[in-house]
């Protein structure tokens, strides 16, 4: 059994990367620095020395299989149901193969090697059920993250996806960029209880964090080390910002 394996979800459409026009790729195909976003995505977990990767397509997945060929596996989301949705298609791949699963957007490629090592080393320190990443900012909105709440003693309590918070709720300033560790056995045992409880009708991840805390599991948020890591590219505005991010890296 691997210690991780990584579920990168990549089965998006790209429709605002593509001026609000039908794509002719999938959303994570789209180039920054010379490479498919969803390339920067796998080296990413690869540099964190994780081996073991399901991509979980959908939109022109033939596209993404066709890249990355046998060096990565796949589990499909023939319908966009939510995040949650998305991570339950790789169950058949990876349960009883990992201890651990760390889970993130393909769209997401910013965070930092060196970021993603110091949450697995807190996740192995403090050994809660799930370890996510966090962005402080004094104007999340913005970045249209879901807010993170905690109780008096500082432990995460849950999230709520920013189109579900209240006015006063939108006033927090931590938000979640959608990067997490989940122990694995206590995952899959637990995500299909998920219920499409929101605004949307989705299936989300974040609501695992709510069902975690429900059954008194511990949770913990780390920061990462600079806003520019928790970027996500939904538009041709952010995908030229993290072209600049990537390229000021080199």
């Amino acid at each position: 059994m691997e210690k991780y394996a990584a579920i990168i979800l990549a089965a998006g459409k790209g429709t605002r990367m593509n001026e609000g026009q039908a794509s002719p790729i999938p959303k994570v195909m789209f180039e920054i620095a010379g490479k498919p976003i969803i390339d920067w995505s796998v080296k990413l977990v690869k540099e964190a020395k994780i081996n073991k990767i399901v991509l979980v397509v959908g939109y022109k997945k033939e596209l993404i299989e066709d890249y990355f060929g046998s060096q990565v596996e796949y589990a499909v989301q023939s319908e966009q149901l939510g995040t949650g949705h998305a991570a339950k298609m790789a169950k058949d791949k990876l349960v009883g193969k990992a201890e651990s699963l760390i889970i993130f957007g393909g769209d997401n490629p910013l965070f930092k090697p060196e970021t993603v090592e110091r949450l697995i080393e807190t996740f192995e320190k403090e050994k809660p059920t799930i370890a996510m990443l966090s962005v402080i900012s004094e104007d999340l909105t913005a970045w249209a993250f879901g807010r993170i709440f905690r109780d008096e003693q500082g432990e995460v309590i849950g999230i709520i996806e920013q189109k579900d918070c209240t006015p006063e709720e939108l006033k927090i300033k931590e938000g979640n960029p959608a990067f997490y560790i989940f122990d694995a056995e206590w995952f899959w045992g637990n995500i299909d209880k998920l219920e499409p409880m929101n605004a949307q009708k989705e299936y989300y991840l974040t609501d695992m964090i709510v069902m975690a805390r429900e059954q008194n599991k511990r949770i913990i948020a780390v920061p990462v080390s600079e806003e520019s890591e928790a970027l996500g590219i939904n538009n041709p505005d952010q995908r030229r910002q993290a072209e600049e991010i990537l390229l000021k890296r080199k």
